[in-house]
């Protein structure tokens, strides 16, 4: 049996939106955090992390969205170890209410990394006897590949990555870009009046943002059926085209589209000025 850390906690107001709602990057600092306590709670604090000049970066983040979380909610965390490889592991999350109600399932690829040379080392061996990985993946379905490819809508953006979106890891935060990829959407569908949630996402990051990097964002649908939309979103060096994070999301719409939503959606490729 794996090692299974819980956490329970309440919602705070600064996690929350306009609709008190938890805001959707949320949920992966609700992962770290997890992460992080799990892997104390196991014998590896922070502060060993640190003086051992080691840390874990995400390479690859699952999530599969139930109901969303809101001011005044108790939850518990549920977190262990799926599998252990030689310079890598795969982290479960089971997030729920107090009363039982799912919230959301997750999973992360995470990376054992020398942060000196911020190249990947092999995992200790008393690694596993610490966090008794369960040795198997579960079952984790995003929906991102419950579609027919199509070439919808699509929104072009640029930013420049900002001071306070670096953490201490002295890279942009992970859930940082789950907020540059769902602002960048937002944007493409702010003049059809929809109402979305989050179903799934599968996130990849294939190289840190740089402090004042400047960035472009493209965002395109790519799929559409049964009352949900996937969006691909690639997070770009301005300078040099390198790709640094590529999304793939899941909403559900509220309702049904409209004539005129549907045709704006799967109009022939068109680019949206920053």
């Amino acid at each position: 049996m794996p090692k299974v850390y819980a956490w329970q906690f309440a919602v705070r107001t600064y996690e929350i939106g306009a609709d008190e709602r938890v805001r959707l990057p949320v949920y992966l600092n609700y992962l770290e955090e997890s992460a992080t306590q799990a892997s104390a709670w196991c014998g590896y604090s922070y502060a060993w992390y640190r003086a051992h000049k080691r840390a874990w970066f995400a390479r690859k983040t699952y999530l599969r969205h139930f109901a969303e979380a809101q001011i005044g909610d108790q939850l518990i965390m549920q977190t262990w170890v799926s599998d252990y490889r030689r310079v890598q592991s795969h982290r479960e999350y089971d997030l729920r209410r107090a009363d039982g109600t799912p919230i959301l399932r997750g999973r992360t690829n995470w990376v054992y990394v020398d942060t000196e040379s911020l190249r990947p080392v092999r995992l200790p061996e008393q690694f596993y006897e610490a966090f008794l990985p369960s040795g198997e993946l579960e079952p984790l379905e995003t929906g991102v590949t419950d579609f027919t490819p199509i070439q919808g809508l699509r929104h072009e953006t640029s930013r420049t990555v900002q001071v306070y979106e670096i953490d201490s890891a002295a890279h942009v935060n992970n859930s940082v870009y789950v907020a540059w990829a769902q602002q960048a959407v937002h944007e493409a569908l702010r003049e059809l009046d929809l109402s979305y949630t989050p179903f799934g996402r599968e996130i990849e990051y294939l190289r840190s943002a740089r402090p004042d990097e400047p960035l472009r964002l493209i965002c395109q649908l790519v799929g559409l059926a049964d009352q949900r939309m996937l969006w691909r979103t690639e997070i770009l060096s301005a300078a040099s085209g390198e790709r640094l994070t590529l999304d793939l999301a899941v909403y559900s719409l509220s309702a049904p589209l409209s004539k005129r939503q549907l045709e704006r959606l799967t109009a022939p490729e068109r680019r949206l000025s920053p």
